[in-house]
């Protein structure tokens, strides 16, 4: 094959994967036996495969692909970088971030490798080192549009709302057309209180995406935020007819009722919406838990705060929002405090988001489990007590702490947790590649 259909080709790949088009990509693939390349053109074809195969849920495929590539080619760039972004799908986080860093230390210009370990970093919650990561890609000319939305979410994470605002409309400069960060931007405005500036934004995703349910929701939201009835009502009639079925409708008229001070019938709504046996996703989950802790937090309702924390913990769903509610109506206010990120093992249960080890089918049944506890607490030890006392209270058991991977400083806040990350990681002893310190 010539150079120039080559190069054609690898070009389709690459714009097919860019457009979320992983299988047609691999068809565009297939016409070359990578095989026969010259180096610098099997290290292209190895990378574009194995992202295509990792896009299509084929991790392992893309894995020992990329293995035997960097055996041959342990140097490339390209392919560590490819590793990591694999490794990163996959979530094999750290090993993704040891991959991309050889990737970056090899070529500390390359944009791509730069970005994508800034992705891993942000995956990790280390989120200053992300941003410094993002701020160089961009220096360098990386693909600014998906670069600049990934640093305005990490700026909102590290609650840096007006540098998130400013990147977000910085962005919506060259992407005009993203209902989805229209109603971010709207979102941020509302939070700050700016209602006028959340309107204007929320008037431009209608124009690109009347029907999205999303903007229904949080226009209603922020309509009762700015005590706007009329305005939040005209909302929920929207979203009812949007999602007739959905919980999402029932919690905008509990917001709106406890504006009018029906605290009783918000009340029953919130009981209801809990007691469903289905939701349509795991968003809408979440954000019944989100909103029922909301309001049993500002009424003082402790006792159901820390029943609905429990259930919860079961269901996975114990996200930032719903933490900072919880903390908020439980914890005490303190000057000074650190938020801390502890990976705590336990014994395995039914009922965990399992992530597994490569070729996991083949190994043991689990026996253990690891999972993301981040917690504000004033010291180390504070936040060692703080997270086996909820998991005693949750019912693990024989926890270990197997390692804190982040601490930060944080002003005028309410200790207590943050954040239990979703998904464990399960595994058989013989898995074990070093003993958790006893806690």
């Amino acid at each position: 094959m010539n150079p120039e259909d080559l190069d054609a080709i690898f070009d389709r790949a690459n714009r097919l994967l860019e457009a979320g088009k992983p299988d047609e990509s691999l068809e565009c693939l297939d016409k070359v036996d990578g095989r026969t390349l010259d180096s610098d053109d099997r290290i292209e074809w190895g990378s574009l495969r194995a992202w295509a195969l990792s896009q299509i849920g084929q991790h392992e495929e893309a894995l020992e692909l990329l293995d035997e590539l960097l055996e041959e080619f342990p140097q490339s760039v390209r392919l560590l970088g490819a590793f990591g972004i694999v490794l990163s799908n996959n979530d094999e986080l750290e090993d993704a971030r040891d991959a991309l860093e050889e990737a970056v230390a090899l070529g500390p210009t390359d944009e791509v490798a730069l970005a994508n370990l800034a992705l891993v970093y942000e995956k990790l919650r280390e989120y200053e080192r992300s941003l410094e990561l993002y701020d160089r890609a961009l220096e360098l000319g990386a693909d600014i549009d998906w670069v600049l939305l990934r640093k305005a979410a990490t700026l909102t994470e590290c609650g840096r709302y007006a540098e998130a605002k400013v990147t977000l409309k910085r962005y919506l400069s060259l992407v005009p057309e993203d209902a989805g960060q229209w109603i971010a931007l709207a979102i941020l405005h509302s939070d700050d209180e700016e209602y006028a500036d959340a309107f204007r934004c929320y008037e431009q995703a209608e124009q690109l995406d009347p029907d999205a349910p999303a903007l229904r929701l949080n226009w209603g939201v922020t309509a009762v935020r700015a005590h706007q009835l009329p305005a939040a009502y005209k909302q929920l009639a929207r979203l009812r007819r949007l999602e007739p079925r959905s919980a999402r409708a029932g919690l905008l008229r509990a917001f709106i009722l406890e504006e009018e001070g029906d605290l009783a019938g918000a009340r029953g709504i919130y009981d209801r919406t809990l007691a469903r046996a289905r939701y349509v996703d795991r968003g809408e989950l979440s954000y019944a838990f989100e909103m029922a802790m909301d309001f049993f937090g500002r009424q003082k309702l402790r006792t159901r705060c820390e029943r609905l924390l429990g259930r919860a913990y079961e269901a996975n769903a114990c996200t930032v929002e719903l933490c900072e509610a919880y903390r908020e109506a439980t914890g005490e206010y303190v000057a000074q405090a650190f938020w801390y990120s502890l990976v705590i093992e336990a014994d395995y249960r039914l009922g965990l988001l399992e992530l597994r080890a490569r070729n996991g089918s083949s190994r043991p049944p689990p026996t253990r489990f690891t999972r993301n506890y981040q917690v504000v607490a004033r010291n180390h030890d504070e936040a060692v007590d703080m997270v086996v006392s909820l998991l005693q209270r949750m019912g693990e058991t024989n926890p270990n702490v197997r390692e804190f991977i982040g601490q930060e400083p944080i002003e005028q806040t309410h200790v207590g947790l943050y954040e239990v990350e979703p998904e464990g990681f399960v595994f058989s002893p013989d898995e074990l590649e070093e003993p958790p310190s006893e806690v």
